[in-house]
């Protein structure tokens, strides 16, 4: 039997359920979800194979409605939070929008051809749906209804071509008879230059707060990228039907002198694609209206709405107030705003985000210039605690700058002018204390406790770097101060944290030898966290890192040097981690650099001698300009840096970014202190100093790690815990983990394909990762299991020519040997676009061109091993075997079986004990062909034709008992079949094959590519099945293994 399980699928519809609990259409299935842990509570199907595209509520929570399509469901809920669904309701067309009137329980819906139908959803008798307004010839891509009385309805239509129509409808209804309503068309304009996917009624109270001659306002978006606000207060016009002016179809029509248009009060270009919604956001306690609009590039943007100073032009203006993307991939398909300072949207990554329109984190503010009152400017700056920065002037002054609560900043003078800091000094700080070097080699250190400055050391040469290391679990710090040009660094540790009277004694300093060339831009320690640390990690300005020893004289010596870590590029941070002492790794240490990758390599240390094996490094969602890390919350991964003019604070853990700053770019004085959830920026910029502070999440994101574009590749590691991979037309490839309480967790996203993923393929040890695409791009990831994530690498790239045009569409790993030092030699078949087929040998890194052939003129699709046979499956729908030739050089296909009547799109194989195989195939032509192959490479078939209403995109066996196996099939029809396959062990033709078509079962995810087999937590099996968007089936039989 099939049993669902999960899925992820875009969020087509949502709703505020009171202040604590949020409903969201996830394909066919109503969800409810609570709002502040993001726990799902409730999870009801609404219907049998349609999406849900619209929730509608009461005020008093008791009854609501859902539609999708042409239909409608009303729901029930009861004092346990239980929802119950009525009886399916059918429309007359598509549904666009509906409305319902608290007053009398009717509820207003309109359709695609701007007809308007009337429900009631307090009746239970009264389950119709009634006809009042008839449709027209005119096709409508959006639509908004409002009631402005229990007998009143306004409509803002929006259509293929265009156009908008504003209309309103009387409505009445006798006892016990027919809703009927009298209509009127008050507005017909071309307002865009593109389609109308969103149309917006504002409400009396948001109109009313641009002005009090404004009632009523509408808002539209459009793909011309246009968001436009009209003035619609005036319901006594009258204009035609669309259908009754001369009007020219598609576009390019020019209409300035509209005669029945409103008054057009701004307009504003936004976004890289279509927007699809508009909405008005009202804020009671700023007493201010916004629109918010959202888009196929996954973004929202905030406008703020301000009068125009101008005499010509719109009245009002449209300024930008931010952006935002929560989603990944492409399009924003739903939207709830109907709570004050709150918003939700739903994306086609199946995540729900929650904002707060007033929300935890403030604007840029400009907190000062950077010329002080006496005319010194201000040059470095940093932290010393919550508020307060630490800073120095052009002249060497040296005070403390404080940030009020108004944003405001004072400097108080601690030291005058010293002449070793004129016009240059470098600061290192954390909590309470700052050291602040110069260029005579003096390093001064400033305690917040006592309010003094102190001269620390004298290193006779210019301060190059200056950074502390401290670790979580010990109050000890460590100095480390490098200088220009000197081979020799200077190590100071301050074993108890005490450094509020250093000159009590003389420090304990520490020198330490650099390799050659080596220019010091990070550094940490590592060893005893209570005394001088045994050892000393530094990060160099070419990319290499650097272990330095302990000696027994009390110096630092090189141990080992690991180069090119992050290629040419500085090593901008390191923080090393010790593991726990069941982890087979003994440290990691992770490192950023501005090559824009975050890497970390696992260290292990025999008496003096280390050993470092890389065991990560990926390239992050922003840089090249990756500055800093941090552990410091809970052991959560934060990593900061520049993505061209915006500053990003971006937590590895749920690979999400979390704050976001426009500050200009990277090439600027800059100081941060990053907080759990969000931090505090200061920078300067045009001789300002600017501070942005964030104490929250800029939003809450409920199911988020999905791809957001057609998931075309799908694989399940061999080896447990299980990873699933995915690769998408996003070109990322995505590596989840699984539960069937929590869903999906994305645990590393895979940047390094520049075209949509082909195919995927794990190891037999589930150590190897391969991946291929366009453009002959194929890749090798190592992976690697780490204490609490997993750890991934590029191994080695395929090699490519300028010619390399090819898309690889599969390829076969038919051998797996093991070498010496952990690695593996893989023998790999090739199957080309082009009809071209190779044998490569690759390990470390090394590839070896073995053989190659060319097939017909048809794309191959499928490339496997069966029955000891190398076997490709092409568009022509025909098997191919190959072979090799004589002098090992040639690949030549020796035979061909025809099994469909075009493409074969999925191949699944099972072995049987005679040495015989099954060959499972999924054709274009919407039938299922299962083929019996001998080690002879003798092929018998048979054909389930019209296995679906159409294309069979993929195929899953099961094995079972007693010569029987489960096949499950997916189809562009969205359906889900499975079917029991048994084997006559006394015949090898294909009589011996009989099928029973077992579950036939409807799946929210379109355009379904891909299926793979997994193995839940109980040990049950499972298939996953990915298109757009992800969906868990359980398999159980009592005839399975």
């Amino acid at each position: 039997m099939l049993e669902h399980v999960y899925h992820r699928v875009p969020v087509t519809a949502l709703a505020f359920y009171g202040d604590h609990v949020l409903l969201a259409g996830e394909g066919n299935l109503l969800q409810a979800y609570d709002i502040k842990s993001g726990a799902k509570l409730r999870s009801l199907q609404i219907f049998e194979d349609q999406s849900i595209h619209g929730i509608l509520l009461a005020e008093d929570l008791r009854c609501g409605l859902a539609w999708g399509g042409s239909l409608l469901r009303k729901l029930r809920f009861n004092a346990e939070d239980q929802i119950d669904a009525g009886p399916c309701l059918q429309a007359t067309d598509w549904i666009l929008d509906a409305a319902l009137c608290d007053e009398n329980g009717a509820v207003a819906v309109v359709t695609a051809h701007n007809a308007l139908s009337i429900m009631n959803l307090g009746s239970t008798g009264h389950d119709v749906v009634d006809s009042v307004v008839p449709g027209s010839n005119c096709i409508l891509y959006s639509a908004h209804v409002t009631w402005q009385s229990p007998s009143q309805c306004l409509v803002a239509s929006g259509t293929a071509f265009g156009d908008i129509i504003v209309w309103s409808a009387s409505i009445s209804k006798p006892e016990n008879g027919q809703f009927s309503a009298q209509a009127q068309t008050h507005y017909t304009f071309s307002a865009h230059e593109g389609s109308i996917f969103g149309v917006r009624l504002s409400t009396q109270e948001q109109a009313r707060q641009l002005g009090d001659r404004y009632e009523c306002l509408l808002a539209s978006c459009s793909d011309d990228r246009q968001v436009k606000l009209w003035d619609v207060s005036d319901r006594s016009a009258i204009s035609p039907h669309l259908t009754e002016l001369q009007r020219d179809t598609g576009f390019g029509g020019k209409h300035d002198d509209e005669e029945y248009a409103p008054p057009c009060l701004a307009r504003a270009m936004g976004h890289v694609s279509r927007i699809w919604q508009v909405r008005f956001v009202h804020h009671v306690a700023e007493q201010v209206t916004q629109i918010v609009s959202f888009g196929e590039d996954a973004s929202n943007i905030t406008w703020n709405i301000r009068k125009d100073g101008g005499d010509s032009g719109p009245p009002l203006v449209l300024i930008q107030n931010s952006v935002q993307t929560a989603h990944a991939g492409k399009h924003i398909w739903a939207v709830e705003s109907c709570k004050p300072n709150k918003i939700l949207s739903g994306g086609a990554d199946g995540a729900v985000a929650v904002r707060n329109t007033v929300g935890n984190s403030s604007g840029p503010e400009h907190i000062a210039n950077l010329t002080t009152g006496t005319g010194d400017s201000i040059r470095a700056y940093s932290f010393i605690q919550e508020g307060l920065l630490l800073a120095v002037t052009e002249s060497g002054a040296v005070g403390t700058c404080q940030i009020d609560t108004a944003g405001s900043l004072s400097m108080q003078l601690i030291s005058a002018a010293i002449p070793s800091l004129r016009n240059y000094s470098v600061i290192a700080s954390m909590h309470g204390i700052a050291f602040i070097g110069s260029t005579s080699g003096a390093v001064y250190v400033y305690t917040h406790e006592n309010r003094g400055l102190t001269l620390l050391l004298e290193l006779g040469r210019k301060v190059a770097f200056l950074a502390l290391s401290s670790q979580t679990n010990s109050e000890a710090v460590h100095l480390l101060a490098a200088t220009v040009g000197s081979t020799h660094a200077t190590l100071v540790s301050f074993p108890n944290g005490n450094i509020a009277s250093p000159t009590t004694r003389e420090p304990n300093k520490q020198s330490l030898t650099l390799p050659d060339g080596f220019v010091v831009t990070s550094f940490d320690v590592s060893g005893p966290t209570d005394r001088t640390p045994s050892s000393v990690i530094l990060g160099a300005r070419n990319g290499s890192i650097a272990i330095l020893n302990a000696t027994s004289e009390g110096a630092f010596v090189l141990a080992k040097l690991i180069p090119k870590v992050h290629g040419k590029d500085a090593v901008t941070a390191i923080s090393c981690r010790t593991c726990d002492h069941n982890s087979t790794h003994g440290a990691l240490l992770h490192s950023t650099g501005r090559d824009g990758t975050y890497a970390i390599n696992a260290l292990r240390k025999t008496g003096h001698e280390w050993e470092v094996e890389l065991v990560h490094q990926l390239e992050l969602p922003f840089g090249p300009n990756v500055e800093g890390v941090s552990f410091q919350f809970s052991g959560v991964p934060l990593v900061w840096g520049f993505r061209g003019k915006q500053f990003v604070l971006y937590d590895l853990s749920i690979q999400q970014e979390i704050m976001t700053v426009d500050c200009g770019g990277a090439h600027r004085i800059f100081a941060f202190q990053p907080s759990p959830e969000g931090g505090t920026l200061v920078w300067t910029q045009q001789f300002k100093i600017i501070r942005r502070r964030q104490s929250g999440h800029a939003y809450q994101l409920f199911n988020s790690g999905g791809h957001g574009r057609e998931i075309k590749a799908i694989a399940v590691s061999p080896t447990e815990p299980q990873i699933v991979a995915t690769g998408a037309e996003d070109t990322n490839i995505k590596l989840l983990s699984f539960d069937a309480k929590r869903g999906f967790r994305c645990m590393q996203t895979l940047k390094k394909h520049n075209t949509g993923i082909q195919h995927l393929q794990w190891s037999s040890d589930g150590q190897y990762l391969f991946s291929s695409g366009g453009f002959e791009e194929f890749y090798v990831w190592r992976i690697s299991r780490l204490p609490t994530d997993i750890g991934v690498i590029c191994e080695s790239v395929h090699p490519r020519t300028a010619k390399s045009d090819l898309r690889v569409m599969g390829f076969d790993i038919t051998s797996e040997k093991p070498i010496a030092y952990r690695g593996m030699v893989f023998s790999i078949f090739f199957a080309y676009s082009d009809s071209s087929v190779q044998q490569w040998s690759y390990g470390s890194g090394s590839w070896t061109l073995i053989a190659s052939g060319d097939y017909l003129t048809a794309c191959l699709t499928e490339v496997f091993t069966s029955a000891g046979q190398r076997i490709t499956a092409a568009t022509d729908g025909h098997l191919a075997l190959w072979y090799t030739s004589p002098s090992g050089d040639a690949l030549t296909w020796r035979s061909r079986h025809g099994v469909h009547q075009n493409a074969i799109l999925d191949v699944a194989t099972h072995e049987l004990q005679d040495g015989s195989s099954l060959i499972f195939t999924a054709g274009d032509d919407n039938a299922i062909g299962i083929s019996r192959i001998d080690e002879l490479g003798s092929i018998k078939s048979l054909i389930i034709p019209r296995a679906h209403a159409a294309a069979v995109t993929g195929l899953a066996i099961i094995p079972g008992m007693d010569n029987t196996l489960s096949m499950i099939s997916v189809s562009i029809d969205q359906r889900l079949k499975l079917w029991e396959v048994s084997i006559d062990g006394t015949s090898h033709g294909a009589d011996s094959i009989d099928v029973k078509l077992k579950r036939n079962v409807s799946t929210s995810v379109a355009d379904v590519s891909s299926i793979e087999v997994c193995k839940l937590v109980d040990e049950s099996h499972a298939v996953i099945l990915a298109g757009v968007g992800m969906d868990v089936w359980r398999i159980s039989a009592a005839n399975m293994l």
